[in-house]
């Protein structure tokens, strides 16, 4: 069966179009002054719908914020977990030079210390925070060496202690802060 269309003279795309369309294969002919495609054999072309794109580009768009809103929200547990531990050096520290009793300090170093375990655990399973949740076992480590040190009355490895955390909280923190 042949089929005859009008040639295209407009330059323009038609909307109208259909979704696919007859194309003309190489050996064809045209007849001669008439402005006809004559099609021997028919191949089908499928346009890609132009929604697919937009729902594609849609698709990306939101796992890409979604990662985004991910690192955000493990950037600020990361921010809170040093806040924490900050409050624990500075209890602990207050605790080392006799100005909060000793009740106070065991039970707000075990709140810091529930607060940042919480928090970490919120953090990604991922390789990519495996760093962040290995400072995060430092930090508590370092925090209960430094208050077992205290309950034991060896304040000058306390001290020491304390120092090392400080010191680890503002490498922490630098990190933090390049990262984000």
């Amino acid at each position: 069966m042949t089929h005859y269309f009008p040639a295209r003279t407009s330059s323009t795309p038609d909307r109208r179009a259909p979704k696919t369309r007859d194309v003309a294969l190489a050996g064809d002919t045209a007849d001669a002054g008439q402005g006809h495609v004559r099609v021997v054999s028919r191949r089908r072309v499928k346009r890609s719908p132009g929604w697919s794109n937009r729902a594609l580009s849609a698709v990306l768009l939101l796992s890409l914020v979604s990662c985004t809103n991910k690192d955000e929200q493990s950037h600020k547990q990361m921010q809170e977990i040093l806040l924490w531990s900050a409050s624990a050096e500075m209890i602990l520290d207050a605790r080392l030079g006799g100005r909060v009793p000793e009740g106070f300090t065991d039970l707000a170093v075990q709140r810091c210390h529930r607060e940042i375990l919480q928090l970490s655990s919120q953090l990604p399973q991922t390789s990519r925070y495996d760093e962040a949740r290995a400072a995060v076992v430092r930090l508590n480590g370092l925090i209960a060496a430094a208050h077992d040190e205290i309950g034991q009355g060896r304040f000058d490895q306390a001290h020491q202690d304390l120092v090392e955390l400080h010191s680890y909280e503002v490498d922490q923190g630098i990190l933090l802060g390049a990262g984000g």
